[in-house]
């Protein structure tokens, strides 16, 4: 399982690093604040479309992640 502390809520995103996900198999997410709070499912087909983007990390190195849509995740469990 991933824990995410916050989706990026500008656009409606949750930011996952792409060396945490697993190739071919569907993860599971975790969000840990906020009004989206809770675990979700995200389909593999649905990792794959979604867009690769640069995050600059504390090092000032940039860190590839996957930006997958809140509409995207399926509700697992309510916390």
């Amino acid at each position: 399982m991933i824990n995410i502390i916050e989706p990026r809520y500008h656009d409606r995103c949750v930011l996952v690093a792409r060396y945490k996900i697993a190739c071919g198999k569907d993860i599971q997410v975790k969000i840990l604040r906020g009004s989206y709070k809770g675990v979700y499912n995200v389909k593999n087909e649905d990792i794959c479309k979604s867009p690769v983007e640069g995050l600059k990390t504390r090092n000032g190195k940039l860190m590839a992640v996957r930006a997958i849509p809140l509409d995207k995740l399926e509700r697992i469990d309510n916390e």
